[in-house]
């Protein structure tokens, strides 16, 4: 999914210093979208156009009735959240060509509340990994370099509310080792694109296993790394690679919770995050305690953690009687 292009008549219009610029200016249209989120409208707008091609119909620019038919056939295997992303893609691309976007159309949108009232808007996301089931998965772990690995990224991942984009994205260069704990620079996340860094306070913990400030430690002790990436690939033997992508932590967290005896399908990097939420919630953490961990930019996207934490908390059907 290309971005808009900063459109003149003639570059040979410009002096060198303008052209120059013009092209400083397009790499930085391309990067005003994060990279993941380019390449998933990308593969979007390429099935709408394998879509189109299978069925005889124009991709762009396309008509009101064409997307109403492509949302109708997504609704039989897409959630409602895929099927929202995919018409975003759809719309960009028309309007980076100067089209009208047809999803716009009183059809489509008609079209498309129908779909969400027939699909549901309901996210079933992965269950959260609370404090006992981490405590349960970090037991199990050996005393191996990748059990020390796996120890030191779940545990702070988990303390963290780190996202899996954060947890491997974290450098030496990035900890601050105090008396009171870890201090934690997150340079880029979801909710600070632009890179202004978020700083996290990791306190030292009270049980030994699942302390974060600990964990790192004995990682970077036993791996000897000093300086890049934190969190990195080894092979069985010991030797380190480059640093672990986003899908390893789901790998891990996948293969370590089957290990412990948790269904591991019911689980991912998320889990971390969510388990690290729902916990301080039911702990009794202000709502702005938590948010000052997790970093959310609004209350509203915590309260399902929040709810789900707290769902027993001055419950209707306690105390009478049951």
């Amino acid at each position: 999914m290309e971005n808009k292009s900063i459109i003149i008549h003639s570059t040979t219009e410009l002096s060198a210093d303008v052209q120059q610029l013009h092209q400083q200016a397009e790499v930085h249209l391309s990067n005003s979208k994060a990279k993941n989120t380019k390449k998933a409208y990308t593969s979007d707008w390429q099935l709408f156009i394998d879509w189109c091609a299978a069925h005889n119909l124009v991709e762009l620019p396309a008509t009101p009735e064409t997307i109403a038919y492509y949302l109708t056939f997504l609704s039989s295997s897409s959630k409602a959240s895929t099927i929202k992303r995919k018409m975003t893609a759809i719309s960009q691309r028309h309007v980076s060509a100067n089209w009208e976007s047809p999803t716009k159309d009183p059809l489509v949108q008609g079209v498309w509340q129908g779909i969400q009232r027939s699909i549901g808007i309901k996210e079933v996301g992965k269950e959260a990994l609370w404090l006992a089931d981490l405590r349960q998965v970090i037991g199990i772990l050996s005393n191996t370099l990748i059990g020390t690995r796996n120890r030191a990224l779940l545990v702070n991942g988990w303390a963290g509310a780190l996202r899996r984009s954060e947890l491997v994205g974290i450098d030496v260069e990035h900890l601050r080792f105090t008396s009171d704990g870890l201090v934690l620079t997150i340079e880029h996340s979801k909710t600070d694109q632009q890179g202004a860094g978020q700083v996290i306070a990791l306190p030292y913990g009270s049980n030994r296993s699942t302390c974060p400030v600990r964990s790192m430690q004995e990682w970077l002790s036993a791996s000897g790394i000093t300086s890049g990436p934190v969190f990195r690939r080894m092979d069985r033997h010991g030797n380190l690679y480059e640093r672990l992508t986003d899908q390893s932590v789901r790998l891990i967290v996948q293969k370590n919770c089957q290990e412990a005896g948790l269904p591991a399908s019911s689980y991912g990097a998320h889990s971390l995050r969510s388990g690290f939420c729902s916990t301080a919630a039911k702990a009794g953490k202000s709502e702005h305690q938590i948010m000052r961990q997790t970093r959310h930019k609004q209350s509203s996207s915590l309260q399902r953690y929040i709810k789900h934490g707290t769902i027993f908390e001055d419950n209707a059907a306690s105390g009478i009687g049951l």
